[in-house]
C-alpha cells in the first residue's frame, strides 16, 4: 500500500502568465499564454501523487469559481478533498503568477481568501491518525480563517504521533513568535531556505540557527538552496547534494515539488541523502516546465533527470 500523507492548508488557484520582467507602468505587454492551476500546497499535492503517494487535502475554498477550480483540478489528480470546506460567503485565495521565461524568475501578486473561521471537518482526526504524515506549509499560518484548523491538526498528529513536516516559507514573517515555537517544536522535518531560516529559529543564522532548530523540534532540517542543490542537517551532521543541470523556464512551484519529492523518498523509506538526490531531481524537473499543479513533473521525469547524471536511487515508479 502506498504510504498516505494528509496536506493542511494553503489551497491556492495560480493563473500563471509568461511576461518579460520587470512589469513597468505604462508599457503594455501581451502573455503569449496563459495556464490555470491549483497552486500553493496543491503543487506539493500533485507532485506527491505523481510520486505515488496517497494524498488528503485539509482545508478551506470559497464556495466560488475559483474555489471549484481548485477543487476540480485536485480530483483530476487523485487527491482526495473531502475535508477541504467550501465556504459560502468566504473567497478562494487566488495568486497572478507573472513569470519571465528569459530569466526564469516569477513575481507573485495575491488577493488571499478572507471569510469565517473554518469548521475543523468531520473525520479529520481519524485520517490523520491513520496517515503516515501530515504536510503543513507557513503560509496556512498566516491564514486567520484557517490556522485554528492547522492547530488542531498538528495537536492530533502529535497525539497519534504522526510525523509533522513543515516548510517554513516567507509568509511565517507575519505569525507570533510563540505560534512559530509551537509548530516547530510540533515538527520532525524542516523543509526552509537560508533566508527563511531566521524566521524560524528567533533570529539565528547559520550553524547557530541549526543547532537551536535540532534542539527544539525537527530531527531534520532540509536547506533549500534552488540551483545549488540542498544541504540535509542532522544531529549526526551535514549533508550537501548538489543541484541536477535545468533550462530554467520557471521556478514557481519548484520549491513545492521539492518538498514532494523528499517526502515520498523519506515515507518509502529511502536513506536522506537519496531523498535529497530525488528531490533535487525533482526541482530541475519543474524549473524546465511553466507552472506545476497538474504539470508537475512525473516519477519518470525525475528518475530521467538521476540517470542522465549518472545517480542511481532505488525508488518505486
Amino acid at each position: 500500500m502506498a504510504p498516505h500523507i494528509v496536506s493542511v492548508g494553503d489551497l491556492v488557484l495560480d493563473v500563471i502568465l509568461p511576461v518579460a520582467l520587470p512589469v513597468l507602468p505604462g508599457q503594455h505587454q501581451e502573455s503569449p499564454e496563459r495556464r490555470i492551476e491549483p497552486g500553493g500546497a496543491a503543487n506539493f499535492m500533485i507532485a506527491a501523487r505523481h510520486m505515488g503517494l496517497e494524498v488528503s487535502a485539509a482545508g478551506a475554498v470559497g464556495e466560488d469559481v475559483f474555489g471549484a477550480l481548485i477543487l476540480d483540478g485536485l480530483r483530476s489528480e487523485g487527491v482526495d478533498t473531502v475535508f477541504v470546506v467550501a465556504m459560502p460567503g468566504a473567497s478562494s485565495t487566488l495568486v497572478i503568477a507573472l513569470t519571465d521565461r528569459a530569466s526564469g524568475e516569477h513575481t507573485f501578486l495575491g488577493n488571499y481568501g478572507a471569510g469565517p473561521q473554518v469548521n475543523y471537518p468531520d473525520g479529520l482526526d481519524e485520517r490523520i491518525a491513520r496517515a503516515d504524515a501530515v504536510f503543513l506549509q507557513g503560509y496556512t499560518l498566516a491564514e486567520e480563517r484557517i490556522m485554528p484548523m492547522a492547530l488542531r491538526s498538528l495537536e492530533r498528529a502529535a497525539a497519534a504521533s504522526t510525523p509533522v513536516f513543515l516548510d517554513a516559507g516567507p509568509f511565517l514573517a507575519r505569525v507570533s513568535p510563540a505560534i512559530i515555537r509551537r509548530v516547530v517544536a510540533g515538527a520532525a522535518l524542516l523543509f526552509t531556505t537560508e533566508d527563511e531560516v531566521p524566521l524560524v529559529s528567533e533570529g539565528r543564522t547559520g550553524e547557530a540557527a541549526y543547532a537551536y532548530l535540532l534542539a527544539n523540534g525537527p530531527a531534520t532540517l532540509v536547506i533549500k538552496r534552488g540551483p545549488a542543490g540542498c544541504t540535509i542537517v542532522t544531529q549526526d551532521g551535514a549533508i550537501a547534494l548538489p543541484g541536477y543541470p535545468a533550462q530554467v523556464v520557471d521556478t514557481s512551484g519548484a520549491g513545492d515539488c521539492f518538498d514532494a519529492a523528499f517526502t515520498a523518498g523519506l515515507l518509502r523509506g529511502l536513506p536522506l541523502a537519496d531523498c535529497g538526490r530525488l528531490a533535487n531531481a525533482m526541482g530541475a524537473a519543474t524549473v524546465g516546465r511553466a507552472g506545476a499543479g497538474r504539470n508537475a513533473p512525473t516519477c519518470a521525469d525525475v528518475m530521467a533527470i538521476l540517470e542522465k547524471a549518472g545517480d542511481k536511487v532505488e525508488y518505486p515508479c
